[in-house]
């Protein structure tokens, strides 16, 4: 005999503790699958808001990376809390389309060199990524489209924290979340052909 389905539409501000124990006494063997789906007008954090927060570094705290992060970290935990997933979203997508071979070859000293007796530390050109998107909309749109616009030698890898530090400020727990776009170890296939 075939298992029995009950389907449940309900927002996700109204499942609380009381929903989940009525169906652990209805349902106490079943399995549940969870689909999010959002409100077609829904909001959420915009392009526009994610540049803002970016506008919050610090820069006359250049050399103390955590006070440069920290306006941006605090202005993002007065947010509301998917904002800060989103953050990280949006971060993972402008790192994720830096992420080419031309981007690579145009770092500075550290630069990816197709040689086999040439090293190339992933993590730095990570960081650098993050230089670019530091800087700002305009850096990084020029960045973008002109890879050999990428900073030479810099890099900026508090950005990665930002959101885990806001996080923590908001809620007093770690960030565990895994972002949209894989910002690590060649993700960006189309961009090393």
């Amino acid at each position: 005999m075939p298992a029995t389905q009950q389907v449940y539409h309900i927002s996700v501000d109204r499942l609380d503790e009381q929903f989940l124990e009525s169906l652990r006494e209805k349902y106490p063997h079943a399995s549940l699958e969870i689909k999010v789906g959002e409100a077609a007008h829904s909001g959420g954090l915009t392009e526009e808001q994610f540049w803002s927060l970016i506008e919050c570094l610090d820069w006359s705290n250049a050399g103390d990376d955590n006070a440069v992060i920290q306006p941006l970290v605090s202005q993002l935990a007065t947010m509301p809390l998917r904002y800060i997933y989103e953050f990280q979203d949006i971060l993972s997508e402008k790192l994720f389309k830096l992420y080419t071979r031309q981007h690579a070859e145009n770092v500075g000293e550290n630069a990816f060199i197709d040689d086999a007796d040439s090293f190339f530390s992933l993590d730095e050109f990570l960081y650098a990524r993050c230089c670019v998107v530091a800087n700002g909309r305009k850096a990084y749109e020029n960045a973008l489209k002109n890879p050999e616009a990428m900073p030479k030698d810099l890099v900026f890898e508090a950005l990665l924290r930002i959101a885990r530090s806001a996080y923590q400020l908001k809620t007093g727990q770690s960030f565990q979340y895994v972002p949209t776009y894989n910002i690590e170890t060649f993700g960006n296939r189309e961009g090393w052909k």
